[in-house]
């Protein structure tokens, strides 16, 4: 134990309690610089018919929102009632899960009367016995509108008080004529008790990319384009953990954290987790974070951080020959937070930087070549990391990934986005 007056229970209690990689977040004290998307749900919630839509990039938070946002609204006797999109799921298969959440899961997995007949030879009589058969609820046709609003009506029945009901992930939602069946729905909603409410999320940069232009089922939406948090409730994060246990962290810390992570909370639980834990495993007594800690939060991140990235990232890098030019690559796209850069400025501002500290290990290439290999990055072989913006412009397809690069480069002593406080 290196850090003073703690035990291994406390201090895993403290970290549970503030990080979490790998979970949502579903209290408002712990959901940092969301307070402002808080109150506009609350007012949403306060408009008779009015239901949220939350949408935003990958990693931003969308879900941690959603059930915080619930849980502050729902009645207090269920749990909000949860769902999330299958890949190429269906409008059905949703509102079925919402009708099959108000039922026992043990009586909708073990089937009524499946146990068999007892007859003469167990009982002597000669009578036959069949057990009763448990009573068999049928949701109505979930894959009609009528149907579904009945279903959406079931589940008010068996429930009290408010009820907040969440769909999350509606860009797995595919196919154009599902989107339309959920559009349709929302229009449809004021028809139900005042008693329910929707969150709707799902990765976009607008609603209509993910149900379509509905101008009716615009007017029901509270729309919420969630983005990337600001830096100092990146720091918040850490910085919670740090007052509790008592540990020091230096503010040129808190800053690289803050750069690395590039806005998205998730890599700021991964990073601060395996940092203080490798404070707690240090062999002295730690009172401040040392460079060491920092490194080890880097390693655990990068290890540990959704399996997506990483593979996304080696399909992009990892080739016969060559690796190393595609991984600087990447490193000078995301340099900076900008969406799209031009070609010229990538080479000049960012890759001879990179390049001259790795000067010694590897020759510069050209800039004529650097363009082949961020085009090569555009392409499906390398797992079209990178999209084109008009002829010389390039960036992230899915901006979460940013942060994950610029982790491996941390690890290889490259600081990205230095420029950004």
């Amino acid at each position: 134990m290196a850090i003073n007056s703690l035990s291994d229970t406390a201090f895993k209690k403290i970290l549970s309690e503030n990080f979490t990689p790998s979970a949502t977040i579903k209290t408002p004290e712990r959901l940092f610089g969301r307070d402002k998307a808080l109150i506009t749900i609350d007012r949403a919630f306060a408009s008779p018919g009015r239901q949220v839509f939350i949408y935003g990039d990958r990693g931003v938070g969308k879900s941690s929102l959603a059930e915080t946002a619930a849980l502050l609204h729902q009645d207090s006797a269920d749990a909000p009632i949860y769902v999330a999109c299958a890949n190429s799921g269906s409008f059905a298969e949703v509102l079925t899960a919402i009708g099959n959440a108000t039922m026992d899961i043990a009586k909708r997995v073990e089937l009524p009367g499946a146990t068999g007949n007892y007859g003469a030879s167990m009982l002597g009589t000669g009578i036959n016995f069949k057990p009763s058969e448990a009573k068999r609820i049928s949701l109505p046709d979930a894959g009609t509108l009528s149907g579904a609003l009945d279903i959406i009506r079931y589940v008010l029945s068996k429930r009290s008080g408010m009820q907040v009901i969440i769909i999350d992930e509606m860009e797995r939602i595919g196919d154009p004529k599902e989107r339309a069946k959920f559009a349709e729905f929302i229009k449809n909603i004021p028809q139900l008790e005042e008693r329910v409410r929707f969150i709707f999320c799902g990765i976009g940069t607008t609603v209509d990319e993910l149900i379509g232009a509905h101008p009716s089922a615009g007017r029901i939406l509270e729309t919420i384009s969630l983005e990337k948090l600001h830096h100092n409730y990146l720091w918040d994060i850490i910085n919670n953990v740090a007052n509790k246990t008592g540990i020091l962290v230096a503010n040129e810390m808190f800053i690289r954290i803050g750069q690395i992570s590039d806005g998205f909370p998730h890599y700021v639980h991964l990073i601060g987790e395996s940092m203080f834990w490798s404070a707690f495993d240090d062999d002295q007594i730690v009172t401040a974070m040392a460079p060491r800690h920092f490194k080890a939060g880097i390693a655990g991140a990068l290890a540990r951080a959704e399996g997506v990235l990483r593979q996304q990232y080696q399909k992009a890098t990892r080739k016969t020959k060559n690796t190393s030019d595609y991984e600087e690559a990447l490193w000078s796209v995301a340099d900076t937070t900008s969406d799209s850069r031009q070609l010229s400025e990538i080479y000049e501002s960012s890759y001879k930087r990179i390049m001259l500290k790795r000067q010694r290990e590897r020759p510069m290439l050209t800039k004529e070549v650097f363009n082949q290999r961020l085009l090569a990055l555009k392409k499906d072989g390398h797992g079209a990391i990178l999209k084109g913006y008009g002829s010389g412009w390039f960036g992230f397809r899915e901006n979460i990934i940013r942060g994950y690069v610029r982790l491996m480069a941390e690890q290889e002593g490259v600081e990205l986005g230095r420029e950004i406080r």
